[in-house]
């Protein structure tokens, strides 16, 4: 029994990037494929295997795990409050705290890939994790001023939203076709902060990809340095 828990730990501990870094990409890349009755319901269960894997990724010893896993909690409960229309105001509530969560975890997988010393597999899985909740939380942004200010963006997509978790995984999909620069048009801002919340995001991309990349090559040629030495 003691094995099973310690293989168990080591499975959420060691490997919890590579965990999470599965679960985002099942559902930012198999989640628009499944359609049928129960869509939305697979869509929220996706998106919860997201936000409960993530807080694995955080250091348990850190200062900020605590504040993590309670975030998280509450991130959940209120998200499903929204998912199954317990509570009509918990959507704006579940995006707001959500934000707060990503934006927290962000701050955190950063600092371990800025602080890293050697480039391993859990450090390419921590950049790629952060690269692409990167993208979801300023899905989240774009789903809030929508929210607040119906009209903010318009598209085909949006129009065609079947369910709110429908919507939220078209403001993801917009959210990445900005952060990549690549600008196909099919969703667009229709106001002023509309259009300098998708050009923040641009800007921020571009320099994320020149640091990140800066800063793997940079981890890699010290470390070829060290073990000549």
């Amino acid at each position: 029994m003691d094995a099973i828990n310690r293989f168990f730990s080591k499975l959420l501990s060691h490997y919890s990037f590579h965990n999470l870094l599965v679960w985002l990409l099942v559902y930012l890349v198999v989640g628009p494929f499944i359609k049928g009755t129960h869509t939305q319901i697979i869509l929220s269960i996706s998106m919860s295997l997201v936000l409960f894997f993530a807080v694995y990724a955080i250091n348990s010893r850190s200062k900020l795990f605590r504040y993590v896993l309670l975030l998280m909690g509450i991130t959940l409960f209120l998200y499903w409050l929204n998912v199954l229309e317990i509570v009509s105001f918990s959507r704006m509530a579940s995006r707001i705290i959500m934000a707060i969560y990503i934006g927290t975890l962000i701050y955190s997988f950063a600092r371990y890939v800025l602080t890293a010393r050697r480039v391993t597999s859990r450090l390419i899985s921590a950049a790629l994790c952060l690269y692409l909740l990167t993208g979801t939380f300023w899905g989240i942004i774009y789903d809030m001023l929508e929210t607040l200010m119906p009209g903010s963006y318009k598209g085909e997509l949006l129009i065609n939203s079947a369910s709110i978790p429908e919507q939220f995984q078209h403001f993801q999909y917009f959210s990445f076709v900005t952060l990549t620069t690549l600008g196909y048009g099919d969703i667009l801002p229709q106001t002023e902060g509309a259009a300098v919340l998708c050009q923040t995001e641009a800007i921020i991309g571009q320099f994320f990809m020149a640091v990140l990349v800066a800063r793997l090559v940079g981890i890699q040629v010290s470390q070829q340095f060290s073990d000549r030495k």
